[in-house]
């Protein structure tokens, strides 16, 4: 059974992507998100928008995972950045300390209107 569902959705600009993830984010299925950001970043995205608002399980390697992620968008000249999470993501950054290094914008209207 897949525990963690991953839509994308492009932007008006075709550097950016919307990620928003449905389920449990852990050391068993965050390889599919690498594997989404990868060919997210080959593709050209490089601006990506991750929304974690229905994720409901989150493990703290998944967190540090997603930060080596935001390292590789940066290295590809471009960034990462979370829209939303929900309340156990919220308390799992804090817990390790990562919020200031995973960031969070504001996502208005449509994914290309964030930036």
């Amino acid at each position: 059974m897949d525990r963690l569902a991953i839509r994308s959705t492009p932007s008006e600009s075709p550097a950016i992507l919307l990620l928003t993830l449905d389920g449990e984010l852990d050391v068993l299925n965050v390889g599919k998100l690498s594997d989404t950001v990868v060919d997210a970043l080959e593709a050209g995205r490089r601006h990506l928008l991750v929304d974690l608002t229905g994720v409901t399980w989150c493990d703290v390697g998944s967190l540090y995972t997603l930060l080596g992620m935001r390292h590789a968008a940066i290295h590809a000249g471009g960034s990462l950045s979370l829209t939303g999470a929900s309340d156990c993501v919220h308390e799992a950054l804090d817990r390790v300390r990562l919020r200031k290094l995973l960031p969070f914008v504001e996502r208005r209207g449509r994914p290309g209107d964030a930036r």
